[in-house]
């Protein structure tokens, strides 16, 4: 779709929603017992907006009709006419999406009209972490936070601490301004969506600040290492359809990808080779690879390489780097020869399973496309663009919440993201104040004092950077429907405690972040018509000069004695649930995970070898034991599994989180130790052993949408 025919599309929005679906009509109340078919359909239309499912924030486009809700007023049921979200689209316009959506995005529309969505303010009326609680009215909720936190902010503001998401948007930069009036630190996130150990490594070796851009789609020969970019890693919208053009979209050259890591991800499986990686060994085959290409005259561009870094790589003993990562050698050479002898190769490296080594594989992975000459160059990788605003800060949450006494949480659900080891709960249990600004009760607003519900995002106001885009964008979306329920917009909420309080506070709105972008004879309304504001300006093309950050080889550690615990766990983002956050949505619930099949739960992953030992097959149960905890999960045999490493899939195992997701299946995260990679605080979700044990009459039953799952093949259910 070009710009003209998107502008036909959506011009009408503004003045079409806006002033009919969501204006006056919306008051017109019809009795119930007029019949359906007297009622007339109102006509679509279109308006762009922001996905927020995750941190890649995809251009979206929005179906709206007319439609109605039932009410009550005076004891008598009546009919109201709203407007109603019917689809989400990508937005064609948008470098990010390009028209395209992930299922995640789809189903935005379920926590749109999810019927456990909160309807207005809360306020805890039993224990803690009970999900006890009782409606009040806005002005009692308000009130309450004020004189709490008025307290707080005159005892100690630093013991004030906001959770909030990764992203950089108009509503983060308002949250951290709302702190920064109070005296507090700068909010922290603990999502699996920070990426913050990827972006790291970018600002060690280049100097760089956010997350490098791979230009997948212009490349020939690809080793991905460690990243599922195909699953759930940065930017999977993104990145299917740079594969898709990497693939299919240049004629008479169909790339090669190599993926190198210790699970037959969605990556892996759509790779033309992979490489079964031991876990925590990627910096061990990287720096293989290189030694191979310097060795073998393969490295074009070694001169490139600072001279500490070259030393380090001659030094190393390839004969025992081969070992530890568990590839044969013979298989290593070639797989190296075949990246140095392309001529545009690229390597895509990145943490979807967290090491506590996992920064050193990732600047390797820097140094290894230095030495390619692909840093900034056509089918290499290129720089972020420039962060325009600032993101929230990582860091070992989980010790910061035990120091703390008021706790602001913003889309963040760190009872079920960090370890129960960790002692997040107890920290949560013993803050004086928790608030949030949830639209569900989740496992951590379970511990909430008071909830003010948010908007949804299709109701919001928002101005957000995408995680990966390959030039300086930022989607907008404008409110262009009326709210459903009571609830209020976080701006507006953190305003009226601010004037309580007597605190100088003015919220960002999406406007003022984009403005100041603007080029000549370009318009707000021209941003918000087409859903965002994107620059033509291409990636810097000058190689920048590595800063000669010292390259390390460190063994990953691992919580637990192998004697006791044998087995590997590897706790992984899910295609359907990301982080867990798209549990509550039954269409994610009733989606087939892309490795067994499953629905309505998640399996632990087991290769034959290790079943055959526990004498299980699909659909049986099993305990997962750690040092720090234990689960029960039904079983799926997977016959590309590694020997030795258990698999299993984030998502399930919610305390709470309504009707669709609490006490459903479990959750892998909750019995991992707190180990952390030590620079960025994030939690090594790898660094764990465990033993498996079967359990014999286990009630119910795995449900697989594969019959091949189900009944047949050596390890099926007969």
């Amino acid at each position: 779709m070009d710009r003209r025919n998107f502008f036909k599309i959506v011009s009408t929005v503004s003045a079409g929603v806006a002033t009919s679906a969501c204006g006056n009509k919306t008051d017109h109340l019809i009795p119930l017992l007029v019949p359906d078919h007297e009622i007339v359909p109102g006509e679509e239309q279109w308006h762009a907006a922001v996905c927020g499912e995750c941190s890649a924030g995809c251009g979206t486009l929005v179906r709206v009709m007319e439609g109605e809700r039932v009410i009550e007023r005076n004891r008598e049921k009546f009919r109201e006419r709203i407007a109603c979200v019917k689809k989400i689209e990508g937005n064609p316009l948008d470098p990010v999406s390009g028209g395209r959506l992930c299922a995640l995005g789809h189903a935005a529309l379920q926590s749109l009209y999810n019927p456990d969505r909160l309807r207005g303010p809360l306020k805890r009326s039993g224990d803690r972490g009970k999900a006890a609680f009782q409606a009040v009215s806005w002005d009692e909720a308000i009130g309450t936070v004020v004189e709490k936190l008025s307290k707080a902010r005159l005892t100690d503001p630093s013991r004030i601490v906001c959770l909030t998401g990764p992203q950089m948007s108009s509503r983060g930069l308002t949250m951290q301004s709302f702190l920064q009036a109070l005296g507090a630190p700068l909010a922290l996130t603990c999502s699996m969506d920070s990426f913050a150990i990827e972006r790291k490594a970018a600002e060690l070796v280049f100097g760089w600040k956010g997350l490098p851009v791979y230009d997948l789609a212009r490349a020939r020969h690809v080793l991905g290492i460690g990243a599922d970019f195909l699953g759930g890693w940065a930017s999977p919208v993104y990145y299917a359809r740079q594969f898709g053009q990497f693939r299919q979209g240049r004629p008479d050259v169909r790339g090669t990808l190599v993926q190198a890591e210790s699970r037959m991800s969605l990556t892996a499986a759509s790779a033309d080779e992979w490489l079964p990686l031991r876990p925590g060994s990627e910096p061990q085959f990287i720096l293989a690879i290189a030694r191979l290409l310097l060795d073998g005259k393969l490295a074009r561009h070694a001169e490139d390489l600072p001279a500490s870094v070259a030393e380090s790589i001659q030094a190393v003993d390839l004969a025992k780097l081969i070992a530890a990562c568990g590839i044969e050698e013979k298989r290593m050479r070639r797989v190296a020869r075949a990246l140095g002898e392309s001529e545009a190769p690229l390597v895509i490296a990145g943490a979807s399973v967290v090491h506590t080594n996992s920064l050193d594989s990732l600047i390797a992975a820097h140094y290894l496309n230095l030495m390619l000459g692909n840093i900034g160059r056509p089918g290499g990788i290129l720089a972020p663009s420039p962060e325009p605003l600032n993101r929230a800060g990582d860091g070992k949450v989980a010790e910061v919440l035990k120091r703390s006494r008021v706790l602001l949480l913003d889309g963040q659900n760190p009872a079920y993201t960090l370890p129960l080891a960790s002692g997040v709960t107890q920290a949560l249990a013993a803050m004086d104040l928790i608030v949030s600004f949830g639209s569900f009760i989740d496992d951590s607003s379970a511990y909430a004092d008071i909830i003010l519900p948010d908007h949804h995002t299709l109701e919001s106001e928002v101005a957000a950077i995408p995680a990966v885009s390959a030039r300086p964008t930022v989607n907008v979306a404008t409110s262009f429907v009326r709210p459903l329920y009571d609830t209020h917009a976080l701006e507006q909420s953190l305003t009226e405690i601010a004037r309580k309080m007597n605190v100088e506070f003015v919220p960002h709105r999406a406007r003022e972040v984009v403005e100041k972008s603007l080029a000549p004879g370009q318009t707000w309304d021209d941003v918000v018509r087409q859903g965002g504001l994107w620059s033509d300006a291409e990636h810097e093309v000058t190689p920048p000069k590595a800063r000669g950050e010292k390259l390390a080889l460190r063994d990953a550690d691992f919580s637990g004695a192998p004697q006791q615990f044998p087995l590997q766990l590897q706790p992984y983002s899910s295609l359907q649930y990301h982080d867990g956050r798209g549990a509550n949505l039954p269409w994610m619930q009733e989606l087939p995970d892309p490795a067994s099949s499953a629905m309505w739960d998640l399996p632990v992953e087991l290769d034959p070898r290790t079943a055959a030992n526990l004498n299980v097959v699909n659909g049986d149960r099993v305990k997962v034991e750690s040092p720090h905890g234990s689960l029960e999960a039904w079983v799926y045999v997977h016959p590309a599994a590694l020997p030795g490493v258990v698999s299993m899939a984030i998502g399930q195992g919610h305390t709470h989180y309504g009707r669709y997701a609490s006490s459903r299946g479990a959750n892998p995260l909750a019995i991992v130790a707190p180990l952390c990679e030590e620079s960025t605080g994030v939690l090594a979700s790898g660094a764990t052993r465990v033993r498996i044990t079967r359990v014999d009459g286990a009630p119910g039953e795995l449900i697989q949408f594969s019959p091949q799952d189900r009944e047949q093949g050596p390890w099926g259910r007969k």
